[in-house]
């Protein structure tokens, strides 16, 4: 049975557009903070335990250690450990293909019979690409009444604010003022709009998202086709300037990997699912009982998928996509990947911190899930980039290992590319023979994403946007 973690005083109105005028400094202490006093177990604001410090530093001794004076057993050692978790996320995905989870069948609900609906659009300094956004969710297929749309712009981005405003926008969108603060993340704007949000259903979108039209009555007729278990619907993710360059068609074949396959495996098995930044579809009175987001984590989809698994909660996939914007530039992408990376991190440590609540919440495969994956994913390739820089220093593996390794990364290629096939990228193929060189990027981004976790584990990194999206 779900276990809710309680009751949370909330902030309500009906004018959404003054609600920070009024104490603002308060408000402000509220998106931030009242996760972390609400929730202590989950909170990110604590950072790492005493033992967790301890067993982190006494890994990172016994590894430089073993380089030294015994170098061959460490690249074995991190070797295996790398195929197995590439391993692991290649059983994920061939399940997740082979067992469909998408529900797309469900049969359409009247208008009268739909949901309230809320659309959050945290926007920061997105004033080239807001207007188009906000054009995009209008333009989708659900009743006006039943709809609002709030744009969370920062006290003081006016640029952003006006982007919107000229588009002149129908009534039922309208910018929420959020106080500034800190820290200043995403989650902790979309607490503001938890708080003042009317509706039975919630979304997020990015400030340059191109929902499917029909996205909203796709998931409002599965949540009412399921149970109450049910506590979020991830639609699935991919770019619109997939073919704009050798990275973009990595990244697009990345997406197409996750949201096409790996997912669906996480949702087949009832396993939990850390989300998508954007597109996650929730019931309101769930979310609020769950404490929203956490402010202070930088991955907070991926926090709150695992928290909504933790508290007994599932999540499915649907069928309707939503089009991003690739970063073009290596260093910008590094940066994102860094955030995420050293938000998989502090997951990871904020889940595990009492190990046996952890084992009695998540269960063997939830644990195996968290460590293998969440974390796992940039353990991964940390763990080969060490190997390969052995390499280069004449450290070599046995043939076997070699060979096994190289087969699974051959593997893995060959199976993001049948991704890549299915999400309709047919022209985007041949870059998977080049996965190396992007393998390498992500290296980077997880080694400077632990070290940001060591020195600014609460910073973020924030993506710039202006790609514009093609027009249909």
């Amino acid at each position: 049975m779900p276990m809710p973690l309680g009751p949370t005083v909330l902030v309500m109105s009906q004018e959404t557009t003054e609600i920070t005028h009024i104490r603002s400094e308060e408000l402000a202490d509220r998106m931030a903070n009242d996760f972390t006093r609400n929730h202590p177990k989950f909170a990110a604001r604590h950072g790492i335990l005493p033992w967790q410090r301890f067993a982190g530093v006494l890994t990172l001794s016994v590894l430089v250690t073993s380089l030294v004076f015994a170098a061959h057993a460490v690249a074995i050692v991190l070797a295996v450990l790398g195929t197995a978790l590439f391993v692991l996320k290649i059983a994920l995905s061939l399940w997740g293909a082979a067992r469909s989870t998408v529900h797309g069948a469900d049969p359409e609900l009247p208008d009268d019979q739909l949901p309230f609906y809320t659309v959050l659009v945290p926007a920061y300094h997105e004033a080239s690409v807001i207007g188009d956004t906000i054009r995009s969710i209008c333009a989708m297929n659900y009743p006006p009444d039943r709809l609002e749309v709030l744009v969370l712009v920062e006290t003081g981005d006016a640029a952003t604010k006006q982007a919107v405003l000229d588009i002149e926008p129908p009534s039922f969108v309208r910018v929420v003022d959020a106080p500034p603060g800190v820290p200043q993340t995403k989650p902790r704007t979309c607490n503001l709009g938890l708080m003042v949000a009317r509706g039975d259903l919630l979304v997020i979108f990015d400030a340059e998202d191109r929902p499917e039209p029909d996205q909203l009555r796709k998931v409002a007729a599965r949540f009412a086709n399921s149970d109450d278990g049910l506590a979020c619907v991830q639609a699935r993710l991919n770019f619109y300037n997939a073919h704009r360059n050798l990275l973009t068609r990595q990244f697009a074949l990345d997406y197409a990997l996750r949201f096409e396959l790996l997912l669906h495996g996480l949702a087949a098995l009832r396993l939990p699912i850390p989300l998508g930044g954007t597109s996650n579809h929730f019931r309101v009175d769930l979310l609020r009982e769950v404490g929203g987001w956490d402010a202070w984590n930088v991955t907070e989809d991926a926090d709150l998928g695992m928290r909504c698994s933790a508290l007994g909660y599932r999540i499915e996939m649907t069928d309707s996509t939503t089009w991003e914007e690739a970063v073009e530039r290596p260093w910008p992408w590094i940066r994102q990947r860094t955030r995420w990376m050293k938000g998989h991190y502090m997951t990871t440590l904020v889940h595990m911190r009492e190990p046996r609540d952890a084992w009695q919440r998540f269960g063997t495969r939830g644990i195996v899930l968290l460590l293998g994956l969440v974390f796992g994913i940039p353990a991964s390739f940390m763990a080969l980039s060490v190997v390969g820089a052995l390499s280069l220093l004449g450290v070599a593996l046995p043939m076997p290992l070699t060979v096994t390794t190289l087969a699974v990364l051959a593997l893995y290629a060959g199976v993001q590319h049948y991704a890549g096939k299915r999400r309709g990228l047919v022209k985007l193929g041949p870059a998977a023979l080049l996965l190396p060189i992007y393998w390498f990027l992500l290296a980077v981004a997880a080694w400077r994403g632990l070290w940001q976790l060591i020195r600014s584990p609460f910073g973020w990194e924030k993506t710039e946007h202006g790609t514009p999206a093609p027009r249909h």
